[in-house]
Parts: C-alpha cells; sequence; structure tokens
C-alpha cells in the first residue's frame, strides 16, 4: 500500500511531495496543523517524518517489500525552529550505516536500520530532525506480513 494512502496519513493529509526534489512528503498550508502559537503543531511534524521515513525505507531496500517486515523500533524527533506554511520532509542515510544493515540482514535475517529525517520549511529551514530505527526481518514464504 502507499503509506500517503495509509488511513491516518490520509486523516492528516499527509501527500507526497511535488516541489522539491529530494522531498519525500509534505503537509500543506493549513489551519488545520496550527497550534496555540499559529505555527505547525509538533505532532503535525512528527507524523509528517514518521510516514516519510516509512517512505525513505521503501526507496533504500533492494529486497521485495512482500518478503520483509518493517517495523519503527524507536524514534526521536528534536524541535529546532517554528514552522509556518507547507512543510515537507527528506532522509538521509549514511554509507556505513547502510553496509551494516545489509550486512547483519544477510547474515541473521534480521536487522536495524537507522537514519535521519528532516523537516523543512518551503524556504528550505530544517525546523525539525527525527531520527528513527526500524527492525527489518525477512520472512519464510507463506509468512503472515503482520507482527
Amino acid at each position: 500500500m502507499e503509506i500517503s494512502q495509509l488511513p491516518f496519513n490520509r486523516l492528516l493529509g499527509i501527500q507526497p511531495c511535488t516541489t522539491k526534489a529530494q522531498g519525500l512528503f509534505q503537509l500543506p498550508d493549513s489551519p488545520d496543523y496550527t497550534n496555540h502559537l499559529g505555527t505547525v503543531h509538533a505532532s503535525a511534524l512528527y507524523s509528517l517524518a514518521e510516514a516519510s521515513s516509512g517512505a525513505f525505507l521503501a526507496q533504500h531496500l533492494t529486497i521485495p517489500h512482500k518478503t520483509i517486515l518493517p517495523v519503527v523500533r524507536r524514534a526521536e524527533i528534536k524541535y529546532r525552529k517554528p514552522a509556518r506554511g507547507m512543510v515537507y520532509a527528506r532522509g538521509v542515510l549514511k554509507d556505513e550505516d547502510r553496509a551494516s544493515f545489509e550486512n547483519s540482514l544477510a547474515k541473521r535475517k534480521r536487522a536495524l536500520l537507522s537514519f535521519r529525517i528532516d523537516v523543512l520549511t518551503d524556504d528550505e529551514v530544517i525546523v525539525a530532525t527525527a531520527s528513527f530505527d526500524w527492525f527489518i526481518a525477512l520472512q519464510s514464504p507463506g509468512e503472515s506480513a503482520t507482527p
């Protein structure tokens, strides 16, 4: 299923990023996402980062998605600046983290992949930085895709 079509993401209005080349998902400029200060609510920023982490994971796995079970194991977010207007997210994966993940998955059939998601305003200001640890397990044929 397309990540933006998950019921919660649809509810929030998270949509594929159409305005930035490196963007994963975006939230449009809307008063529906604001807090008591008139800036984008922290939970909206986190939800955008979390949905984007799933999309980033899917982009960087070379394994067919039907043979894996991915689950967020840990997430941490740092809010850097207030955000106004449209926000979008992009991902950053270190080469050494990818290599470690691929080695572990090949040997143990399960591994953690850690990477960063930045949430930015339309004018490229980073307003939040989140780190995600995704647990990925290879599934045996016929095994259910649910944990």
